[in-house]
């Protein structure tokens, strides 16, 4: 999982990763899958940012993205709702620029 935070890092200049699911299995407690949503300040080209980010993560197990821009992540919280409103309530911030 970390890998793939990293390559997202590489990738783009996100505002926020969150880490919003997370399945393992019962008797091993290892990563059967995750899936992140990245926040990036804008994006002109959503699904070329999208492939690129899938392309560049190496990883064992499947990672699904759900991709916001700042601005879309801000007004669909205030929508309870929406699913970036349930990401924002049940997910936990892995990652948090610092400017």
């Amino acid at each position: 999982m970390e890998l793939a935070l990293h390559a997202i890092l590489r990738e783009c200049a996100p505002e926020r990763v969150i880490l919003y699911a997370e399945k393992r299995t019962l008797t091993t407690d290892e990563i059967k899958s995750f899936s992140f949503c990245v926040i990036v300040p804008q994006c002109d080209d959503r699904n070329g940012l999208m492939q690129r980010l899938y392309l560049a993560i190496e990883s064992d197990v499947p990672v699904n993205l759900t991709l916001y821009t700042h601005d879309e992540w801000a007004e669909l919280q205030h929508d309870p709702s929406s699913y970036a409103s349930w990401i924002g309530r049940r997910g936990r911030v892995i990652y948090e620029s610092s400017t």
